[in-house]
């Protein structure tokens, strides 16, 4: 049912809006740090975007489509795989991230019968096409990113992630482990899947910020984070369920 529901949500009021938490510099400002958005700062953050940001309230404007339908098609595909997977459904939507390409998750409702928003923006949607090295599977990583912070919200994660922290990065490389869960269910649905592409997009978007607030982890340690769920999933064939919780602990081993 799920499965359907976005596809045919993707076809008819989001089709896609893939994502990319590269977290790159922050356009909301002055908010918890890190590439997701509370839910009391959705609204602003959504009246900041332009006029063609994509919502499900049914009275704002609407971007459907990539300007590419085969990609569109196969995106959908892929978010439905995720849906399956993460057992979150997330709307999906553009906004314009202007010169600082960025992407963020929600709990915000934007859509009816969904776990949150994630909000993509079109500059980093156009860097990630641009990528030599499978850019649809770097999309696709950016996507598992997100759903991985829907997940955190819906489970109630992030409170417990962040607790005693200084910065964001547990929640950010637990978010990495999950998506590399994803892509080591996909390696072994598809022993062809270019799942090494979701750890060399995390390594390109690590950072050394060490005291900042928003510091995500280096990009030796977001690349590894990607491993280890990939690991979790392909090599040990643990549940969903299970690599929620080793991710869990394998983040809480980092400094």
């Amino acid at each position: 049912m799920l499965r359907r529901e976005v596809i045919l949500g993707g076809a008819l009021t989001i089709l896609w809006g893939a994502a990319n938490c590269a977290c790159h510099a922050q356009t909301v400002a002055k908010r918890r740090p890190g590439c997701t958005v509370d839910a009391d700062e959705a609204p602003r953050f959504f009246e900041r975007a332009n006029s063609e940001i994509l919502t499900a309230t049914g009275t704002e404007p609407v971007v459907p489509t990539s300007g590419n339908r085969d990609f569109d098609y196969a995106l959908a595909h892929t978010l439905s795989r995720m849906t399956d997977v993460f057992e979150v459904l997330p709307g999906f939507g553009y906004y314009d991230d202007g010169n600082s390409p960025n992407a963020y998750a929600t709990p915000a409702v934007r859509m009816r019968s969904a776990d949150g928003t994630v909000l993509f923006g079109r500059s980093l949607l156009r860097a990630t096409l641009a990528e030599r090295d499978h850019p649809d599977v770097a999309v696709s990583a950016v996507c598992a990113h997100e759903y991985a912070h829907i997940l955190q919200y819906k489970k109630g994660l992030i409170g417990r992630l962040l607790a005693g922290q200084s910065t964001v990065k547990r929640v950010e490389l637990h978010a990495d482990y999950l998506a590399g869960f994803f892509a080591g269910a996909r390696k072994l649905q598809k022993p062809e899947y270019p799942a090494a592409v979701y750890a060399t997009k995390a390594h390109s978007i690590g950072d050394y910020m060490f005291t900042d607030r928003n510091h995500h982890g280096t990009p030796d340690e977001r690349a590894a984070a990607i491993v280890a769920g990939f690991n979790a999933a392909y090599r040990d064939r643990n549940t969903f369920a299970q690599g929620i919780e080793t991710g869990i602990t394998y983040v809480q081993s980092s400094r």
